[in-house]
């Protein structure tokens, strides 16, 4: 899988849900600075490192966006995390599941393997359909993974620039744009 076809098909579900978010911050200009979130340290260093590189994984940096951990996914799920017993077991037990897959195959954590490495691993989970039984665990904390780390992105101010999010900006007056008048008076037959 490459990174370019994996951002791609995640931008289009994820530009529908980023424009069904109401943003909780200013979004600014193009020029505007973005600050990681605060961790809140729920998971160890050793777990958040892995969980950095994880995310980086699912949407890496291109010439648009940086990668997800520049827009604070880690943070998001942390944060999440920390307030859900459920998603907490999810998350420690797939990072661990993650090491110990990546050990058994290259003999060394997640975290530090060699890039090849790492997306050969989640190419085996990305799949429900193709994956084979003994990597079941695997697949649904993928899933887990895959669904926040996109979550927290598209709704930072670097995943809104890089779907090119207009909304949430406060308007004086609306103007319908010409064409559209265009396009419905000639679909209306008035014109």
């Amino acid at each position: 899988m490459s990174e370019f076809s994996r951002r791609t098909l995640i931008q289009l579900p994820a530009m529908a849900a980023a424009a069904a978010q109401e943003p909780a911050h200013d979004h600014g200009s193009q020029s505007s600075t973005f600050t990681r979130p605060a961790r809140k340290v729920f998971f160890t260093s050793h777990e958040f490192a892995t969980l950095e590189k994880l995310c980086d994984c699912i949407l890496p940096a291109d010439e648009v966006s940086p990668a997800a951990s520049a827009a604070g996914a880690p943070e998001y799920i942390e944060l999440l995390s920390s307030n859900n017993t459920k998603l907490a077991q999810t998350f420690r037990g797939g990072l661990a599941w993650l090491d110990a897959q990546c050990r058994s195959r290259c003999g060394a954590a997640f975290s530090v393997a060699p890039p090849k490495e790492q997306i050969a691993l989640l190419d085996l989970i990305a799949d429900r359909r193709q994956a084979k039984p003994e990597h079941k665990a695997g697949v649904d904390f993928f899933d887990w993974a895959r669904r926040m780390t996109v979550d927290a992105f598209y709704t930072s101010p670097h995943g809104y620039r890089d779907v090119d999010y207009k909304g949430g900006k406060g308007m004086t007056k609306y103007e319908v744009p010409a064409a559209a008048i265009e396009q419905a008076l000639r679909k209306a037959n008035l014109k």
